[in-house]
């Protein structure tokens, strides 16, 4: 049975106004003003919390000059993979660059193709390390607006590092294939590494170094001041750390708010006067 949240007095079935019967509150809008406040206060919390990661992200990105070129120097060793990666010898000799690697693994048996590179054969060993250094990439530069956040710097070295250490595998193992694998349908009489794979090197490395400098310099935050009920949010939370009543911080609130309303009175007082 439902119960006045006003008065306590039970609420027949035959009790259907919104009035309550005992002390005549309306049921529908009882403490109306307060549970707005509180969807209010939940809703400016969430934003307070969510808002510094939003900052940290953009300054990652974009927040300077250097950060911005660190997005170029994250793109460019895509342009190196459009040079002559591999030159296999024979009678006429061929220059792949990534189009011709993509063709080669669209067409390759992945599960050979790591099965192989498992047992040793060092094309099958190039070519997983090359792949991996270029999903690499990518992966990179999608995690390029979280190297800002608490594991951000581990994060990136990780990457960068991996990429390189994969590039270099893969350019060292292709030298050493001697142009026969399993998995390639004519045997060459040698193999050498394009320009291509040593300008790729050499762009991930610059990457590398890049990212050293600017952890080193520091990537400045600028954050978002948030209001949480007329308080700046990092006041509303010292509060709440310190086992202030509800009660106590809504006066607090009043308080601000109020001081707001008479700034903004004042600064529309002085653009008419």
């Amino acid at each position: 049975m439902a119960v006045c949240p006003n008065c306590g007095e039970k609420l027949k079935i035959t009790d259907w106004r919104p009035e309550c019967p005992g002390c005549g509150v309306n049921l529908n809008y009882f403490r109306s003003n307060e549970k707005l406040l509180a969807d209010s206060e939940k809703a400016e919390i969430e934003h307070a919390r969510f808002q510094p990661h939003i900052d940290r992200a953009k300054a990652a990105f974009v927040g300077s000059k250097l950060t911005i070129v660190r997005i170029v120097l994250s793109l460019l060793p895509i342009g190196g993979l459009f040079l002559p990666l591999g030159i296999f010898r024979g009678a006429e000799d061929v220059s792949v660059n990534v189009i011709g690697v993509y063709n080669f693994i669209s067409r390759a048996d992945i599960g050979a193709l790591f099965k192989n590179a498992v047992s040793g054969d060092l094309f099958s060993v190039a070519s997983v390390t090359f792949l991996l250094s270029v999903v690499l990439i990518l992966v990179n530069l999608i995690a390029l607006v979280a190297s800002n956040g608490r594991h951000g710097k581990s994060r990136t070295f990780t990457l960068n590092g991996v990429m390189l250490g994969s590039a270099v595998i893969a350019t060292v193992c292709f030298a050493l294939c001697k142009g026969t694998s399993p998995l390639l349908e004519t045997a060459y009489a040698g193999v050498s590494p394009g320009i291509g794979a040593f300008v790729y090197i050499e762009l991930i490395a610059l990457l590398f170094g890049w990212n050293i400098l600017l952890y080193k310099k520091g990537i400045a935050v600028k954050y978002t001041p948030c209001l949480i009920g007329g308080l700046p949010s990092e006041e509303y939370f010292s509060y709440v750390e310190q086992g202030l009543s509800q009660d106590a911080i809504y006066r607090k609130m009043l308080v601000a708010l109020a001081k707001q309303e008479e700034a903004s009175e004042g600064k529309e007082a002085a653009n008419n006067g």
